[in-house]
């Protein structure tokens, strides 16, 4: 078995050479959240990547875009399958409520609920070497929601709903004024009450197995646990419920129990804990930021300052923050100047800016001392800020970090840019670099600048019939994707390829091949560009014909002597 090249520093190297195996001989027992990219695909491919065989249930049984997912079937799965691994990473809202979708969604009763944990206590009974990482949700409370992945009348009533639980955090706090409990009576007098009463007893039974869970945590069913705070806001009924949990959290170590803002980033950072756990590592990270609010910056869809959720989330895979010259992994936290902002936003143009130039000259210099930097690009929500990524091309700095991420909300873009760092040692350089790819395609390519084209385009090109995007427009996605991995990324076209996995233009899944593995699809423009240009080469070519034969003959005048 090969020792693990460690990314860690010289002391942690040399003990970790003496006493670490080759991820490539452990096997992780995967359950995701659903079978989105980010949960799924990206997550698996990346422990790959670091030599992990990953177990995952068959996809038919996961919670998907138009499908619930069984969650009696996946525990049979897991049962069944369970000896074969190492250690398991278990999304709990799939093992209970069939996913993260189906726990808002769901109408199980508490009893049925609770059966299904009470399992877990089981599978550590019976599999007591067998370590088990487990994450979960506090059900979110967004402003509004109309795609599906709410309660059908969200999309009427949400936004009231929304401004419900605001008011009933703040009463349960003591801060609410006089105005605001009247508001908050006119409020629910204009919500049906069976929407109400629906929405709170769904969250009142999830609340009570949220406290089972971290029972459990107590009961060392968990190695470690951690309760994602899914699109958390300062006020609202999920922070509210993330209060009292915490009271029964209390006397629980950050390295056994977490709670902390995000939701699609926990399965990769809990095998990244399982990594730093089996090698007995105790990384350490330094933290820098451009000039700007830093730390202090809250980021649209969270509850705190960005600063508190990176080291929530560096305890969760039991690293420390040091101010140290040269720690283990050096986090670059793109910040904006005040507040965050769509990515697909008029202004997310490269331009040059003299402090994302200083802080990417700062990225330099930690990279060419050899120490790892992991880049999260917070600047935008939903995408990469282009004058970061324009810069790092021109540093030659794309394929010299130890990650990127920059997508979705804040916490998600911390939790795997961590946890893409810590296992960044165990991959050879090209799964290295097809790791930086994935997210660069996804990230930067379509969700900062391919994903706003097509919004454009959808008018012209609308689906018809039983689509939800026409076939123009997903072929245009992939051909705007590879165009934009051939020029910025230095790639060729023919070795990435990406889809919709759940038919909307949220997200995709982007696929990197080591070699070229698809078809090469030109854009729209450059199929007009080159029409145009064959009309125009056809049209000289017919006009020079056409002077040729309207050329009069010449008359040679012969004189004899």
């Amino acid at each position: 078995m090969r020792i693990i090249k460690s990314l860690f520093s010289a002391a942690t190297a040399a003990a970790c050479a003496l006493t670490c195996l080759s991820v490539s001989a452990q096997t992780i027992l995967l359950v995701p959240q659903d079978n989105r990219p980010v949960s799924l695909a990206y997550t698996v491919s990346t422990a790959e990547h670091a030599g992990y065989q990953v177990l995952t249930p068959p996809e038919s049984i996961l919670s998907g875009s138009n499908y619930k997912g069984n969650a009696d079937r996946v525990w049979s799965w897991v049962e069944d399958n369970i000896s074969k691994s190492d250690a398991a990473i278990l999304s709990t809202d799939t093992l209970i409520y069939g996913g993260l979708v189906d726990s808002r969604k769901h109408n199980e009763s508490l009893a049925t609920l609770q059966s299904r944990e009470n399992r877990i206590e089981l599978l550590h009974k019976n599999n007591p070497k067998i370590p088990l990482y487990g994450f979960g949700t506090i059900m979110r409370s967004p402003y509004a929601s109309n795609s599906g992945v709410e309660p059908y009348y969200y999309g009427t009533y949400g936004n009231k709903i929304y401004q419900i639980s605001i008011l009933q955090d703040k009463q349960d706090q003591g801060t609410i004024t006089d105005k605001e409990k009247a508001q908050l009576t006119s409020l629910k007098q204009s919500v049906p009450v069976e929407y109400l009463q629906d929405w709170f007893d769904r969250r009142q039974k999830n609340n009570t197995i949220n406290k089972e869970l971290i029972q459990d945590v107590k009961n060392n069913t968990f190695t470690y646990f951690c309760l994602g705070h899914d699109d958390s806001s300062e006020y609202s009924q999920s922070a509210m419920e993330s209060r009292y949990l915490a009271k029964d959290a209390k006397g629980l170590k950050s390295t056994r129990y977490g709670s902390f803002p995000g939701a699609d980033q926990l399965a990769l950072l809990l095998i990244a804990r399982y990594y730093v756990d089996s090698n007995k590592l105790h990384p350490t990270f330094g933290v820098i930021y451009p000039l700007g609010r830093g730390e202090e910056t809250v980021p649209s869809y969270e509850s705190q300052p960005i600063g508190k959720t990176i080291k929530e989330h560096i305890e969760a895979v039991n690293g420390t923050i040091t101010d140290n010259a040269n720690p283990d992994i050096m986090l670059a936290i793109n910040t904006p100047l005040f507040n965050t902002k769509e990515s697909g936003r008029f202004e997310n143009f490269s331009m040059k800016k003299q402090s994302t130039i200083d802080f990417v000259d700062t990225i330099k210099k930690y990279a060419d001392s050899n120490v790892p930097v992991s880049i999260v690009d917070v600047y935008f929500n939903n995408g990469s800020d282009n004058t970061l990524m324009s810069l790092l091309s021109e540093n030659d700095l794309l394929y010299k970090v130890a990650a990127y991420n920059g997508w979705n909300t804040a916490s998600n873009t911390i939790g795997y840019a961590i946890a893409q760092a810590i296992l960044a040692p165990a991959m050879n350089e090209q799964a290295h670099k097809d790791m930086l790819l994935e997210q660069y395609l996804d990230n930067w390519a379509y969700q900062a600048n391919v994903r706003k084209n097509l919004y454009r385009m959808e008018s012209s090109y609308p689906a018809t019939g039983n689509q939800k995007i026409s076939p123009v427009i997903r072929e245009e996605m992939v051909a705007e994707l590879q165009d934009f991995a051939q020029k910025k990324m230095g790639v060729d076209p023919q070795t990435v390829y990406a889809d919709f996995p759940w038919d909307r233009f949220f997200e995709i899944h982007a696929y990197v091949s080591d070699t070229p593995s698809y078809e090469h699809i030109l854009t729209l423009a450059e199929k007009q560009r080159i029409a145009e240009e064959e009309a125009k080469k056809k049209a000289e070519e017919a006009a020079a014909a056409l002077e040729s034969t309207e050329q009069p003959s010449q008359v040679v005048d012969v004189q004899w002597n």
